[in-house]
């Protein structure tokens, strides 16, 4: 185990009648190591960067002590750690459950142990009012696959798709709702599905669309997966459309500028990283505290480790106390709507909070707005149609998540 920030002691900014109650302690179990390590350190830094900016601010409240551990994205040590940061440290908060496995390991321990449990990143639709003290931050499975499906197929006219999955929990869900509504609601065909268990699923994926010809290739996984797929895609010369999931918004994926991500799109919560000026500048507080702190660019996993540690570390000071049921009363009715930086925070009864992801791209390395992308096309073609000079391009951006949404 790992202690982030020991104890720390602060001006107390606690509501009145907070000062007999328990000791505001919480804990962080996040995958530092191990299969979702990527998602899991992306999640930590943002909550990072969210306690040192309370710290700095001097918001913490007094005898906050905060515990860590790394979960080596393993579902039963989550469990187990949760467990024992119940019974042996008296934490009745805990910011957990990156992953679908792991926030579905938590959920026994969670009501045994009366702990509230915060997931940044878990989007399985059965943790839907899976325990009445956990809540999580992330769209859930239904409203990103039902977003993809719609988008295809209205947006961009796909009638046929190949499905390409790997074997998670994480994946069979969103499969499942993408079916659902693509071929249910909107009468379009899935014409083949590919999982990865067997060793020569890549040949077979390239098989199956080859002989297919989908209108789309729809990508659903984690990080490796969908760069695996995708370079499969570019080698196999397929021209149709690429879809893909939010996995895919990994700032350390990115960066590497693999030619395989140009033009895939996937749905996206945008980020409300920025704002713009009145002279027309954008100012990026979040964005430019993050590159401060680690010397890149946040993700969506990073902003979502962002906006957990926040939503937690004020429910710590404006509840009445920390006891767990205040803790739980406060989010479930108190929190109303936080502002954060993935948007409007605001938790419904079963523990979700509204959120409507919108669809993306990846365009000359950076991640935008599908919707952003075709108002300049549009905008270009107007003036190429009326005779008007195109405006000359302007300087390439620093790439923002979600700035262009």
């Amino acid at each position: 185990m790992k202690v982030l920030s020991g104890a720390i002691v602060v001006a107390s900014l606690l509501t009145s009648g907070s000062a007999c109650a328990p000791s505001p302690s919480m804990g962080v179990l996040t995958p530092e190591s191990g299969p979702a390590a990527i998602y899991g350190r992306s999640v930590s830094s943002g909550i990072r960067l969210a306690l040192d900016e309370a710290r700095s601010a001097g918001v913490l409240p007094r005898g906050f002590e905060l515990v860590s551990t790394d979960t080596r994205s393993a579902p039963a040590l989550a469990a187990a750690e949760l467990r024992r940061f119940a019974d042996e440290l008296g934490v009745g908060l805990v910011v957990g459950g990156v992953t679908t496995d792991e926030a579905l390991a938590l959920i026994p321990v969670v009501d045994k142990e009366r702990v509230v449990c915060l997931s940044p990143s878990a989007s399985a639709s059965s943790l839907t009012g899976s325990s009445p003290y956990f809540f999580r931050l992330f769209a859930t499975d239904e409203i990103e696959g039902s977003t993809a499906a719609r988008f295809l197929h209205d947006q961009r006219s796909v009638r046929t798709v190949v499905v390409l999955t790997d074997d998670s929990t994480f994946s069979r869900g969103l499969e499942a709702e993408f079916r659902q509504h693509f071929e249910l609601v909107l009468g379009g065909e899935i014409v083949a599905t590919v999982h990865d268990e067997l060793e020569w699923w890549e040949r077979k994926a390239a098989d199956m669309v080859n002989a297919h010809q989908p209108d789309a290739v729809y990508v659903v996984g984690h990080a490796d997966h969908i760069v695996t797929c995708l370079e499969l895609l570019s080698r196999i010369g397929y021209e149709g459309v690429r879809a893909t999931t939010s996995a895919v918004f990994i700032a350390d994926l990115l960066d590497r500028g693999n030619p395989a991500l140009e033009g895939v799109v996937f749905p996206l919560a945008a980020l409300r990283a920025c704002r713009d000026e009145a002279g027309g500048t954008p100012e990026c507080p979040f964005v430019d505290r993050y590159r401060a702190a680690f010397g890149g660019e946040p993700d969506l996993f990073a902003a979502h480790g962002y906006d957990a540690m926040r939503v937690a570390i004020r429910a710590l000071v404006d509840a009445r106390s920390v006891d767990v049921r205040e803790l739980r009363r406060y989010l479930r009715v108190g929190l109303q709507e936080f502002q954060g930086v993935t948007g409007t925070i605001a938790f419904n009864e079963r523990g979700d909070v509204r959120r409507y992801p919108v669809m993306h791209t990846v365009f000359n390395g950076r991640v935008v707005s599908c919707r952003a992308l075709a108002e300049e096309k549009r905008r270009k073609l107007r003036e190429l149609l009326e005779g008007v000079a195109p405006s000359p391009p302007p300087a390439p951006p620093q790439p923002r998540p979600g700035l262009d949404a």
